[in-house]
């Protein structure tokens, strides 16, 4: 983009004086630079269109001409350069994400979210001269002119222009250090991207001290009120919330009780998309997504009537599909079975590879080939089990205790013609820890090793795997879940995950991102209906069955 390396840059805009000094910083001829701002005009080279919110309403949107939209992305760099940003501030800023600034709000008793209206709109013409002019910038007033021509539209900073996000952010770095202020003297977590600041605590702060509500309406105390009034900043009145733990709490569109999650809906929402496309075609879904108010790419709307730019509005909405997925790996984890099925989906498609699904592809044959429903006889009873080579069948104790047989099915077939029965071929079991071993011979089972759960933490992604609450047709149910926490269940260590264990899935597979076996599931909700916060949600380590089974001297 520039001759010049980045030292040199910010060395020439902390002396820039003039006009000429913007020009040269730029790498622009000064003649050039006057002639487009006075002949020109950056006013006369912006385009108006109308884009969807999500929430309902529309946004305005100021897209510029190529010309000028170059020149601003080259400011954009430059003043990206000398922004130091607060550790607060996420929107728009480089290896700051959604995601970090969801974490600063996890597992909180209260969260505040203000939106601020008109965010941009607020930013006028004297503010920008005024802050470049001011420390820590301190350039010369027809320097700081100079850079406010080329970003303004009509005195105030467009919504669409590369310069507006750098240059709010910068504009609000005293509000970052008032509201940090403010947050401190609570004692509450303080962030904010763009025009979204949120507030949380582990405690009733904010409902004792910062809220008040008259009917459904939440009013802000005074204080905050004032340092937002004395930034020139105006609050959305509709759309502040405030949610307990016992609610759904959002932080930008994430929600965030335990760790941060995606919205049901959004997800279902993807998979209509690309169901759609199956069925409709790409092009026609792009359409209609257009059509919606959904595009903020000016080109793609220009292309909307001309038949010759298909191929053109598939690839954009191709590229906005994948953005979507991309954000639920980014949210979920890359080794998230919610990502696995959208990327699976997507790249049937598009028909090609554009997720590369080898991690799942291995976990997939894993699972599939050695996990197995038991159920016994009478078909009363059942649970789930899995087999590891040089091993045998593991399963939880409470599953066989009662000495009844049990057949191993897998896709409603019977995987071994005899069954098991604690009486007859059980080589190991421990009530209190809750692990049967079975010895049973399984051919075309895949390659599976233990992995080591004593190194497992909190936050640790796991995959669980087993037949919750199975009827004959069901597949195998496969989540993956957090480490939440880690306790004892009837006097033997258990660690407790995110996700639903649903009663059926006991004795069914943990595995670590390794692909090895890191513990048994044990327990688990009664239906899907039930509350998955209970400490039931969980399983047994496999290092502590290892563990007896080498006192017991069976290994």
């Amino acid at each position: 983009m520039f001759k010049r390396s980045d030292n040199e840059i910010k060395e020439l805009f902390s002396i820039a004086k003039t006009r000429t000094d913007i020009a040269d910083m730029l790498e622009i001829d000064e003649k050039s630079l006057r002639y487009f701002l006075f002949v020109l005009r950056p006013e006369n080279m912006y385009r108006s269109f109308f884009i969807s919110k999500k929430n309902g309403g529309t946004r305005q949107i100021f897209a510029p001409s190529k010309k000028l939209r170059n020149i601003q992305r080259k400011l954009a760099y430059i003043l990206n350069l000398m922004y130091k940003p607060k550790i607060c501030a996420y929107g728009f800023i480089k290896n700051k994400t959604i995601l970090g600034n969801a974490l600063q709000h996890t597992k909180k008793a209260e969260i505040l979210n203000i939106d601020l209206k008109d965010f941009f709109s607020q930013f006028h013409f004297g503010r920008v001269v005024g802050l470049l002019c001011s420390k820590p910038y301190s350039i010369g007033k027809e320097a700081a002119t100079t850079i406010a021509q080329i970003a303004c539209l009509n005195g105030i900073l467009p919504q669409g222009a590369p310069t507006s996000p750098v240059l709010t952010n910068m504009l609000c770095v005293p509000l970052d250090n008032q509201l940090m202020q403010y947050a401190k003297k609570y004692g509450l977590v303080y962030t904010r991207y763009a025009d979204d600041i949120t507030f949380s605590s582990y405690n009733r702060c904010i409902s004792d001290n910062i809220i008040s509500k008259v009917g459904d309406k939440i009013l802000l105390d005074d204080s905050l009120k004032k340092v937002l009034d004395k930034n020139s900043l105006i609050v959305n009145d509709e759309k502040i919330t405030f949610r307990t733990k016992n609610l759904r709490q959002e932080v930008t569109g994430v929600i965030v009780n335990k760790f941060p999650n995606v919205k049901r809906e959004y997800y279902k929402n993807i998979r209509a998309l690309l169901h759609n496309c199956i069925q409709n075609g790409i092009y026609i879904e792009a359409l209609k997504y257009i059509d919606k108010g959904y595009c903020k790419n000016r080109n793609i709307i220009s292309f909307r009537s001309d038949p010759k730019k298909q191929p053109l509005i598939e690839e954009w909405y191709k590229s906005v599909l994948i953005g979507k997925i991309h954000f639920i790996k980014q949210i979920k984890g890359e080794h998230s079975f919610t990502f696995y099925s959208l990327a699976l989906e997507a790249n049937k498609v598009f028909s090609k590879n554009i997720f590369d699904l080898t991690y799942f592809n291995q976990m997939n044959e894993i699972i599939n080939k050695n996990v197995f429903v038991l159920q016994s006889t009478d078909e009363m009873k059942q649970g789930s089990g899995f087999y590891v080579p040089g091993y045998g069948l593991f399963t939880s104790y409470h599953v066989t205790e009662d000495k009844d047989f049990y057949y191993l099915w897998q896709n409603d077939v019977k995987a071994v013609i005899s069954p098991i029965s604690a009486d007859i071929n059980q080589v190991s079991a421990d009530k209190i820890i809750d692990y049967a071993l079975y010895n049973i011979s399984i051919a075309n089972v895949a390659s599976l090793s233990m992995g080591n759960s004593s190194n497992l933490k909190i936050g640790d992604t796991v995959v669980i795997a087993g037949f919750p609450n199975y009827i004959k047709g069901d597949t195998i149910t496969k989540e993956e879940c957090k480490i939440t926490g880690k306790t004892k269940l009837f006097g033997a260590p258990f660690y407790k995950v995110s996700g639903k264990i649903v009663h059926g899935a006991s004795g069914g597979i943990v595995l670590n991102t390794n692909h090895q076996v890191v513990g048994i599931i044990k327990g688990g909700c009664s239906s899907e209906d039930e509350d998955n916060t209970s400490i039931k949600q969980g399983f047994v380590p496999i290092d502590l069955v290892i563990s007896d089974l080498k006192a017991k001297s069976v290994l």
